[in-house]
């Protein structure tokens, strides 16, 4: 049976959609980080950044659902299910944010990284979370806590919506088809 017909597979999808919206966003900030480093470019960024990798992951939400709803396909939808299928983010975020504030506290004077195994958490959670980067607050080891509210909330969120948008059988983009092309006489 393919991957995308359970749960531990929709569970991966969700992730894999993450990380390649990260990879995305990461070097779209690298490129402009002449911009991006001020406090103004770095929040505009951030919003920008963050509505579209929402905009991914309730896609993610939805098409799993989409996938529930297939005869063949042995998962049944739950309205709930969005939910679950955001703990393979959720427990990626837990580990590289634990492994961010540890990585500071033990290997950091303060200012800067004095160990390669701190310098290399740093890079990955720099990466993994860089469609939220200007949200997070400051860089050296702490984080904002509007910062935990968008790494632990977002993701349950936007699949739950995209997956119970689907359960409910509402489609944004026939809706946003409306609001673009004019109605014909």
């Amino acid at each position: 049976m393919n991957m995308k017909y359970t749960l531990r597979g929709q569970i991966i999808s969700v992730l894999l959609e993450h990380l390649k919206a990260s990879f995305i966003f990461f070097t779209v900030w690298i490129l402009a980080i002449s911009v991006t480093s001020s406090k103004i470019g770095g929040a505009v960024y951030s919003a920008i950044a963050t509505f579209f990798w929402f905009a991914i992951i309730y896609s993610a939400g939805y098409q799993a659902e989409k996938n529930d709803k297939k005869s063949y396909s042995p998962l049944t939808p739950k309205p709930y299910k969005g939910a679950l299928l955001s703990f393979g983010v959720l427990a990626v975020n837990a580990l590289i944010v634990l492994s961010y504030l540890l990585a500071w506290r033990i290997s950091g004077d303060g200012e800067n990284l004095t160990n390669l195994r701190a310098v290399a958490v740093n890079a990955i959670y720099l990466f993994w979370f860089s469609p939220f980067i200007g949200f997070l607050g400051t860089q050296k080891g702490a984080i904002a806590p509007f910062g935990y509210i968008i790494i632990f909330v977002l993701p349950t969120a936007s699949c739950f919506l995209g997956y119970f948008a689907g359960y409910k059988n509402f489609d944004i983009s026939e809706k946003l088809r409306r609001l673009v092309y004019e109605k014909k006489k």
